[in-house]
């Protein structure tokens, strides 16, 4: 292997990047109006939608995207392009079903609706919930550059992670939503010049499409309609699709993050019209990602650097391959880590504009005594939050490392609230004769649950009960190894006891938490509203629910009064 080198061009491009955020996050915070809790969440709801939807594909294409899906196709297969699909779907159900919903409303935050439709008590659970689990998804999030930053530099992932956090809390604390969104844009520009220099770089290095196409056909890299309907299988069609589905919901659909952001637009039609955009960038990204995978495995494909030692753990693939490829010429390295590090900061600043509203409006606001400069305190207060937050996401990291991959650990640690939230949602817009009884005992229990059977995966895959076969890679031609001609496959051989076996429902897939935490909370809260008759469907309010509900809701029943007591009334008065 030749000499990894990492220059001065890129240190200067990747400095760049870092500079050129923190002045976005200066210039809002001081010409442009950031004295109120509207001006600070929302924009002064002014947002044009095309900056919108780039933000949050900015968010979208993030860190985990951007290692975690080149990673999964290498060891794994590109199944995963079946996720355009749900992609799409997920932009119609939210142009259709949810979003008209929010922005009748105009709520300062999602869960404020869990409170109109059922109880505060429930909106405070939500509200807890989705902080919990951004709580969890930031820390992964500042990981992966880190990582990154760390393989192809020789840095500590302790010493780097303070650096990103803190140029993120600057600017989003400063800045507010606006500093997000246009940081976010530009560092889009960031990210998807590190993509298509990977790209580049990878076809020419291989030796042309037709080459990385025949590669991975003869690797079994391009099986990607497995229909087998088992939930225990690790990547299947099913799992791809639906599952993914339930995922995207949970997290677009109903998420603070993304809900905030499209009501910083103004008119409806254009919100429709950010989602569609949103669909189409999406797709077009992930198959990116994927045919990144693709073009890494055909380079790797007889000799894998995670069993020739190479490397430490197999998130760190691309960053070798791009070194590998690409060290010796100044610049690219440099663009490609650029890209990296703007996909996490937009996540990240993102998340913490969210989680501030947030905690103020919910757990905070209550407690503010009316006053002048209430706006003002409020928008403080939440620029408070986000530096707490922050460097709470730091300390984190020491924690993150010590799980599984950055794929698996994003798909399961958040899926314990990702399903039961979606649940409430689907609840509160879609079922009408659910009430706050069964609201609430569908998503405890499935909280429960959730709990019990992500830390029961997490718990065996850490102790290497769970290992989930991948498909077979090659060292044979490794130049270290000289005449080593061994094959290689990163498969673990079934236990000898079987009371080494992991309990059943453990080893059910990542791909599939989303959808059983949202059907536990749906069945249940059906199941208990049904029990307890609690609701009387008239008098339930039409604008709480998605459009498509509303036109077989019965009407509203008024008192009739006369012209005469009404007049009568109104001279009382």
């Amino acid at each position: 292997m030749e000499q990894l080198t990492f220059g001065w061009t890129d240190y200067t491009l990747f400095g760049g990047l870092l500079g050129v955020s923190l002045l976005i996050g200066i210039y809002f915070g001081f010409f442009s109006k950031q004295d109120s809790a509207a001006e600070y969440l929302f924009g002064g709801k002014s947002m044009a939608y095309v900056p919108v939807a780039t933000s949050i594909l900015a968010s979208l294409l993030s860190g985990i995207t951007f290692l975690g899906i080149p990673t999964e196709v290498y060891f794994h297969g590109a199944e995963f392009v079946n996720t355009a699909i749900p992609a799409i779907l997920n932009s119609l159900i939210s142009a259709y079903i949810f979003m008209p919903t929010f922005y009748h409303l105009q709520l300062a935050s999602s869960y404020e609706y869990l409170e109109l439709r059922f109880s505060r008590l429930i909106r405070l659970l939500a509200s807890g919930l989705y902080v919990v689990s951004l709580l969890l998804y930031i820390p992964l999030v500042v990981y992966v550059p880190a990582l990154a930053f760390s393989q192809v530099t020789g840095y500590s992932i302790h010493t780097i992670t303070p650096v990103f956090s803190i140029v993120c809390i600057t600017y989003t604390t400063m800045g507010g939503v606006k500093a997000v969104v246009w940081t976010d844009t530009i560092q889009f520009v960031f990210t998807i010049g590190g993509l298509i220099t990977v790209l580049t770089i990878g076809v020419n290095a291989v030796g042309g499409f037709s080459e990385v196409w025949r590669i991975n056909k003869e690797g079994k890299r391009l099986d990607i309609f497995d229909l087998n309907p088992n939930p225990f299988e690790r990547n299947t069609f099913w799992g791809m699709t639906v599952g993914s589905l339930f995922l995207y919901l949970s997290r677009i659909a109903v998420g603070q993050k993304f809900i905030q952001r499209f009501l910083s637009i103004k008119e409806e039609v254009d919100i429709k019209k950010a989602l569609f955009l949103m669909a189409g960038g999406w797709v077009v990204l992930q198959l990116c990602c994927v045919l990144t995978g693709l073009i890494v495995y055909a380079k790797y494909h007889d000799c894998d650097p995670l069993a020739a030692n190479f490397i430490k753990r197999s998130d760190q693939t691309l960053p070798f391959y791009v070194m590998d490829v690409a060290g010796h010429v100044h610049g690219l390295p440099g663009v490609f880590l650029a890209g990296l590090v703007s996909s996490a900061l937009s996540t990240m600043s993102a998340s913490l504009n969210s989680l501030s509203g947030i905690i103020y409006e919910d757990f905070v606001d209550r407690w503010i005594p009316d006053s002048p400069n209430r706006d003002s305190k409020a928008a403080n207060i939440m620029k408070l939050i986000s530096v707490i937050i922050g460097f709470i996401t730091i300390a984190m990291i020491f924690v993150i490392e010590h799980l599984g991959t950055i794929f698996e650990m994003a798909n399961s640690l958040s899926s314990i609230v990702d399903g039961p939230l979606l649940g409430l949602f689907i609840l509160g817009m879609l079922i009408p004769w659910v009430g706050k009884k069964g609201a609430l005992s569908g998503a405890c229990l499935a909280l429960v649950l959730m709990t019990t059977l992500v830390g029961g995966i997490q718990w065996n895959t850490m102790t290497k009960r769970i290992h989930y076969s991948t498909l077979p890679t090659s060292i044979e031609n490794c130049t270290i190894l000289h005449n080593e001609t061994i094959t290689h496959e990163t498969t673990t051989p079934a236990p000898q006891n079987i009371d080494d076996e992991p309990f059943i429902l453990f080893r059910l897939s990542i791909m599939f938490l989303s959808l059983t935490g949202t059907s536990i909370t749906v069945i249940v809260g059906v199941i208990v509203s049904w029990i307890t008759g609690e609701v009387d469907v008239s008098k339930l309010d039409p604008k709480h629910f998605a459009p498509i509900v509303r036109r077989f809701l019965p009407k509203r029943k008024y008192t009739e009064v006369s012209l005469k007591e009404f007049t009568e009334e109104k001279e009382m008065l």
